[in-house]
């Protein structure tokens, strides 16, 4: 029986040499699969994973997690390792109309409506009013925004209210009448600030915020206050050093994140920089003496100017291979257009490009679809609600497994990953230490957060308002009024009549 037992025991052991050998080639071909095959050291096989690979292991463990409840735990831990967890909701509905404003608030831009789809994008109240101006001007008082349910809307925006203005000189030079503030839709409002702000008939992306935008702002001033410790942590990934600043400096002039547009600069000086340097001198002296030089715009100009005065000076100066390049100088040359003087080359002499590198983007940690559950839609872009991510994390893993439900014309999120650390601003990694903590506000109450709240509006009240503003008018132009609660009345009492009827009919008949 021991020499049996004794076979039966080798049997198995080699039976599980076996499989585990065979689980092995199976994770070596798919390293993903370790976090599920492996009951322990699960943790450190995720945080050794690549990005892509740690996409695939979380959804490898949430569709194995509803079948068995150790992979539910095991889902669970490794989420809270990246420093996530899953939030799920019952439906937090927002109308596609307040969205569209929430980005249009964050990213500072609108899409210009197509010509074929006016007709059935605009009111006919706009569409008319705007093409038939007045004979003379109304004057500046009449056009009064507070009257207007749909401005409402676009008033708890700072950086709509900061264009009122733009809007109010705009319809007093087109001489359009006051009332159509009372008259227009939201998707009215997104037009007009089309027409107010374009350049040309052909943009088709109209920027209209000042300075700069909500997102910008958010990953300037993250870069300003953070900048030395994104680098180091940046650094610590293995990146090279002179995209790591030069995308951190990016951050910080710009509040650009995307890699694509990153011109990588040398971090010192380079025999070829050198050389460059001084034929960089006689160009852009060359530029300053020409005839186009005039037609270009006076910041231009500037630019050019000062990159000429500090190019003569650094040649002046000698610097020698090896020294660190002023960072005033790169960026002087940036805003001249003359970034490529600076170019960052691989040991091959090929020029460094950008879009080789990894891309950021912002998130919204409490969903902007599920904005109307916060005291004010616009809470939804303030800097305590985005983080800096890695593009790829972002796409790849985030917004992987979430689930959106549909309502009517409204959106929200059933099930997202969000966030375990209320405060964080960066993240380049599933590591903690690739993870940053920042509170912009630091438990401080804002300025704008109290004129936010002072302009909260109800979109179902302000279009409960803007109804019945569209009845007086067309009452007052004469214009038939369909009212479908009236029709509905007056079919119920129709079908009530004929049931009597019908009943009445039915008792003579039967006598």
């Amino acid at each position: 029986m021991s020499h049996k037992g004794s076979g039966y025991r080798r049997k198995h052991f080699i039976e599980k040499i076996d499989r585990r050998a065979q689980e092995e080639l199976e994770i070596a071909e798919n390293p993903c699969k370790a976090v599920l095959y492996h009951d322990e050291g699960y943790i450190e096989d995720f945080y050794n994973l690549s990005v892509e690979e740690a996409g695939h292991a979380y959804e490898l463990l949430s569709k194995s997690a509803q079948d068995y409840s150790d992979i539910a735990q095991k889902l669970d831990e490794v989420l809270a390792a990246a420093g996530f967890k899953i939030s799920q909701h019952s439906g937090r509905f927002l109308h596609k109309q307040e969205l569209l404003t929430i980005r249009m608030d964050f990213h500072g831009t609108i899409d210009r409506i197509k010509d074929g789809l006016r007709q059935r994008e605009l009111s006919p109240y706009y569409r008319y009013l705007i093409s038939h101006p007045l004979d003379k001007s109304s004057k500046a008082n009449d056009y009064d925004f507070k009257t207007s349910p749909s401005w409402k809307l676009f008033s708890r925006f700072e950086s709509f209210r900061q264009i009122e203005g733009n809007l109010k000189v705009y319809l007093l030079k087109h001489k359009i009448d006051p009332i159509i503030l009372k008259l227009m839709t939201p998707r009215d409002f997104s037009d007009l600030v089309v027409q107010c702000f374009q350049k040309s008939k052909e943009e088709q992306k109209i920027t209209f915020q000042k300075d700069i935008t909500v997102r910008n702002e958010f990953v300037r001033d993250l870069a300003k206050h953070n900048g030395k410790k994104m680098i180091d942590m940046l650094l610590k990934q293995g990146w090279d050093e002179r995209y790591v600043r030069s995308m951190v400096n990016m951050m910080k002039k710009h509040g650009k994140s995307n890699s694509s547009k990153l011109i990588i600069t040398e971090i010192r000086f380079t025999p070829r920089v050198l050389i460059d340097l001084k034929k960089a001198e006689k160009a852009c002296l060359k530029d300053i003496q020409s005839k186009e030089f005039f037609d270009l715009e006076s910041t231009k100009q500037n630019e050019l100017k000062n990159l000429y005065l500090q190019l003569r000076q650094v040649n002046v100066q000698k610097f020698r291979p090896g020294d660190v390049i002023p960072q005033v100088l790169i960026d002087t040359a940036i805003d001249a257009d003359k970034g490529y003087i600076f170019v960052a080359r691989d040991k091959n002499g090929q020029i460094l490009r950008g879009e080789d590198f990894p891309s950021f983007t912002v998130h919204h940690k409490h969903a902007a679809s599920d904005a109307g559950v916060l005291k004010s839609v616009a809470y939804a872009n303030y800097k305590n609600n985005l983080c800096l991510v890695r593009e790829d994390i972002h796409s790849s893993f985030i917004h992987r497994r979430d689930k959106i439900v549909r309502r009517e014309e409204m959106t929200s999120y059933a099930k997202r990953l969000e966030f375990i650390e209320p405060h964080i601003a960066f993240m380049i990694g599933f590591h903690p230490y690739e993870r940053m903590a920042y509170d912009f506000y630091r438990g401080k109450r804002l300025k704008r957060q109290i004129m936010d709240n002072k302009y909260n509006v109800s979109y179902d009240e302000c279009m409960k308002e803007l109804a019945l503003n569209h009845t007086t008018y067309d009452r007052m132009h004469n214009k038939k009024v369909f009212n479908a609660d009236e029709i509905i009345q007056c079919y119920k009492s129709y079908r009530k009549t004929n049931k009597k009827r019908k009943m009445s009919l039915k008792r003579d008949i039967t006598r």
